[in-house]
């Protein structure tokens, strides 16, 4: 398969589905209107580290200020830092992204490695610090269904859980979304998982809930082997760098302090398996590039990535089978011709005026424009051949709808 930047490998909704959340309206979950309300420090359970001691496990929630809906959707996320650093602040800037757009969000911590660093932990230690952190996780989901089964504190919908992370945050997410007992487990790994409560864990005592997901957002996450997934799993967004040094693309070691530490299968490879097993799943590769995470380095490609999150998340919280095109049917965007060479046309019906945008496919905008009538013509002098990405607001509504261009 030929990989391309920025350009999402679609699938059709899997088998897997969800009814409409009955708060979408049309705009929640796609636009940014609302302002956040962020409480931090909230005990969701209790373990210990690798070396004994005894860590209390925090959330800091995120949630439209005011919000009278008695459930939300739920993003879960996870930082990165190699299982060794970071913090659940480092997730604040993404759950306050997804707060204004509705959802309720919560950065969680887990248990890192604390142990010692020469020499460099091996493949066994770091398996136990995923296991440990991924019991943490499930703790954080339990915690939100406990929470709508009694006193409904957060008010959330336990239909409609999300966990996603970056990185490490990532690995998390990916093993709390794909893995259970049914799947083939390396027989170094069972142990592991034995000695640290089974496939719920043990960060708290609530294990009369379940720990099942929704989705996964994985952030240049990996799985331990990709045949962990089958079709009884859940819908996949995934973004990853192809030369990626820390956490392989596709078949590779994640790297510790850049050295290989233990062999895991990337986002490349798990799109091919949820595409083979019939689930929803979008890839976005950035090509040529031996970053890691590389996209959230600049703001520009960051809003580009967590807009196609919310395009990916939106028919899964608010109809199946729909896409962003279809949801944002009364723009009627139309764009021709494409492909283009000197000039394309940007026709919208039914607004007075409209906002243009157009990014390549690294996500750095080119051109942005106002439209004062129904159509505007845009020339294409000075774009590299290529493909871009030309994304169309109304101005009144806010709705938005996001077509590809390719310029020859």
């Amino acid at each position: 398969m030929k990989k391309t930047a920025l350009l999402a490998l679609f699938i059709a909704i899997s088998s897997f589905s969800f009814g409409q959340h009955p708060t979408c309206d049309g705009s929640r979950y796609l636009n940014p209107t609302y302002s956040v309300t962020q409480t931090n420090g909230i005990l969701f359970g209790n373990n210990d580290t690798y070396s004994g001691n005894n860590q209390d496990l925090f959330f800091d929630f995120f949630e439209p200020t005011g919000d009278v809906a008695a459930s939300r959707p739920l993003i879960i996320l996870a930082y990165g830092g190699s299982f060794i650093g970071g913090q659940r602040s480092d997730m604040h800037a993404y759950c306050d992204y997804y707060a204004q757009l509705g959802y309720a969000c919560a950065a969680i911590d887990y248990r890192l490695f604390d142990g010692a660093f020469f020499p460099i932990p091996d493949s066994l230690k770091m398996t136990d610090a995923l296991v440990k952190a991924l019991g943490d996780m499930k703790a954080a989901i339990r915690f939100f269904k406990e929470d709508a089964a009694t006193t409904n504190t957060y008010k959330i919908d336990p239909n409609f859980i999300v966990v996603g992370g970056i990185s490490a945050g990532g690995i998390v997410a990916l093993h709390t979304g794909m893995l259970d007992e049914t799947d083939p487990i390396e027989a170094y790994i069972d142990p592991i998982i034995a000695n640290n409560g089974g496939f719920q864990g043990n960060s708290s005592t609530n294990t009369q809930y379940d720990e099942n997901v929704m989705a996964v957002l994985n952030y240049s996450g990996a799985l331990r082997r990709a045949n962990y997934i089958d079709a009884s799993d859940v819908p996949v967004f995934s973004v990853h760098d192809d030369n990626d040094g820390t956490v392989p693309y596709a078949s590779g070691s994640a790297a510790l302090f850049t050295i290989p530490i233990i062999s895991m299968e990337g986002s490349y490879i798990i799109h091919q398996n949820a595409q083979a097993v019939g689930l929803n799943s979008e890839l976005i590769t950035y090509d040529n590039s031996n970053g890691h995470v590389s996209y959230f380095i600049n703001q520009t490609a960051t809003d580009s990535i967590l807009q196609r999150s919310i395009d990916f998340l939106y028919p899964l919280i608010c109809g199946v089978g729909a896409s962003i095109e279809t949801l944002t049917v009364n723009l009627d965007f139309k764009m021709y011709p494409n492909p283009a060479q000197s000039s394309v046309t940007i026709k919208l019906n039914n607004a007075n005026s409209f906002k243009v945008s157009m990014s390549d496919i690294s996500g750095r905008e080119v051109i942005s424009i106002i439209a004062k009538t129904g159509s505007t013509v845009i020339s294409l002098e000075g774009f590299t051949p290529g493909v871009y990405f030309a994304e169309v607001q109304n101005e009144e509504s806010g709705i938005r709808e996001r077509k590809q261009l390719v310029v020859n």
